[in-house]
């Protein structure tokens, strides 16, 4: 049985599973466009950026590109789990791949000195702004917030909206990718400024973070009914039935997400560790 193309936006066109939604596609052209044009100009001056940025950068972009305007959105009015997919894409893949690829310093170092300095005073020279934004990407902070949105948007009356109508379903995105964005801002610290939290801390905010995932997972997954209303009646492919769609969401978010973010804490606190001993190692005496 073929998927049903259809969407929340019924009026926008879908053309082999990418749907047409203009913003969408303009939210993921205008950055890739910014971004190119400002790698163009810093090799033109003779100074390229590391091509590990450049990847991370296309790759969240692509990331955002399957989510936004893919098939997992495409489809997810069908299937929970495209619908969980979708989120998980934008939180655990598409927000740390745009701010490895660093794009605020790639686009300040395009522009002109004077231009630049122009834009980095009148975003940060108010007091209010500097404090609201420290404020927002304190690691405690930072991952209330991604926690408090992920926890608010799972419960039914809230996820029904979401299914049912587009303005909240768009709400629901910025909300899940710019808490993701200010939960891994001081992981990968994107702009240096000296407030990257240790591999320890970042550690332990991603397991806090994966904790309250797989706790909504196993929920999804054990529960006995279907919670969410709209996929109860939902035209399901290949065979699946609510329930199934169901379960099989929840343990996308459980062991899928869950065995993502361990990954990661496996490698944040790889790196912690080596550079600990580097910095014992420099510090004893030589002989």
């Amino acid at each position: 049985m073929l998927l049903p193309l259809l969407h929340t936006c019924p009026t926008c066109p879908s053309v082999l599973g990418i749907t047409l939604y203009p913003p969408s596609l303009l939210l993921i052209a205008v950055p890739t466009i910014v971004y190119t044009l400002a790698l163009r100009r810093l090799a033109q001056r003779g100074r390229p950026v590391p091509t590990s940025w450049v990847i991370a950068f296309y790759a969240g972009m692509l990331s955002a590109l399957i989510a936004l305007a893919g098939p997992l959105d495409t489809w997810n009015d069908e299937l929970l789990t495209m619908h969980m997919a979708q989120h998980l894409v934008l939180i655990q893949v598409t927000a740390p791949l745009l701010l490895l690829g660093r794009p605020v310093q790639v686009i300040l170092r395009a522009l002109p000195p004077q231009r630049a300095g122009l834009v980095t005073r009148l975003l940060l020279r108010p007091i209010w702004s500097r404090r609201v934004l420290e404020f927002l990407t304190r690691p405690l902070v930072a991952t209330g917030l991604s926690i408090l949105a992920l926890v608010v948007w799972h419960f039914p009356a809230l996820y029904e909206e979401a299914v049912l109508r587009q303005s909240v379903h768009d709400l629901q995105h910025v909300s899940f990718f710019g808490t993701a964005l200010l939960f891994w801002w001081p992981i990968i610290d994107p702009v240096p400024r000296h407030h990257r939290v240790s591999g320890l801390w970042a550690s332990l905010m991603v397991f806090i973070t994966a904790v309250a995932s797989t706790v909504i997972g196993a929920i999804l997954t054990l529960a006995d009914e279907v919670l969410y209303e709209p996929y109860r009646y939902a035209a399901m492919p290949w065979g699946f039935t609510p329930l199934v769609d169901q379960q099989v969401a929840g343990l996308l978010m459980w062991i899928g997400g869950g065995t993502l973010y361990l990954v990661i804490i496996l490698v944040l606190l790889a790196r912690w560790l080596l550079r600990e001993e580097g910095r014992r190692m420099a510090s004893e005496p030589a002989g």
